[in-house]
């Protein structure tokens, strides 16, 4: 059943991300031409240092009004209350869309950088001390910024679906009340992430020469406060499911 609303839920973000890596395909393709007849050789690579964005944001941005407010516009969201199936499993489905979404479009955009990572080094002649200072950048923070942007994009769409499902409790001033609810939580999430950031005093030491072993170990410290800082939002976005369920049972009639 799970599997069934999965791909139900997932189907819904089918348009936008067959759209967006078609664009973002042709603009490489541009640019990697462009970048043989005059432009810098390195904007076959660098311009998907602007689309890997738009992959966190297109879920971010269209998960409420796609997986919450289009279930209310055609009345789906009834029959999806009267299946044998809990609201845990409900909206679990939904953040595995989510994520899913996220994963297909992230991953297609970090397999072409790569690709396009290769034509740069090939026309480069890096030495191999600068290459291997270049990868660990490249890989070392990447991976760290990719496992924070998931847990930031998991934590802000249980926000969202929050916000959104409190709000169809209210027949009048609906958006008005999910979008200021919306706020409000992050506002108090904000401050919990402050509190315990601060508590654990996560710092990065600098100032000394930035040699290979200096970098790896920069990015060995940096990596524990990034997996820290996911379990922090991973965790409230847990909280918060939980609350969303117990409202969803509680206070959405069929």
């Amino acid at each position: 059943m799970i599997f069934s609303l999965f791909k139900k839920d997932l189907m819904k973000f089918k348009k936008e991300t067959i759209i967006f890596l078609g664009l973002a395909l042709i603009i490489n393709i541009f640019c990697l031409y462009k970048s043989y007849n005059g432009w810098a050789i390195e904007s076959g690579f660098a311009v998907n240092m602007f689309l890997f964005p738009i992959t966190f944001l297109i879920p971010l941005f269209s998960s409420g009004s796609k997986l919450i407010g289009q279930e209310w516009k055609d009345n789906t969201v009834y029959l999806t209350m009267s299946l044998p199936v809990s609201s845990q499993k409900i909206f679990l489905s939904k953040f595995l869309a989510v994520i899913a979404q996220y994963l297909i479009s992230s991953l297609s955009i970090i397999i072409i950088t790569g690709i396009q990572l290769l034509i740069f080094f090939n026309r480069i002649p890096y030495t191999e001390e600068i290459k291997k200072i270049f990868d660990i950048r490249i890989f070392g923070m990447g991976s760290f910024l990719y496992i924070l942007s998931m847990s930031i994009l998991i934590y802000l769409v249980s926000i969202i679906f929050l916000s959104s499902l409190t709000g169809k409790m209210f027949k009048k001033y609906s958006k008005l009340v999910s979008f200021g609810l919306f706020f409000i939580v992050l506002f108090i999430g904000g401050k919990v992430i402050d509190f315990i950031v601060e508590s654990f005093s996560f710092h990065i030491h600098g100032g000394e020469y930035m040699n290979v072993e200096v970098v790896m170990e920069f990015f060995k410290e940096l990596g524990l406060n990034f997996m820290g800082s996911s379990l922090i939002f991973l965790v409230l976005a847990g909280i918060i499911y939980f609350v969303t369920c117990k409202i969803y049972d509680k206070k959405i009639e069929i």
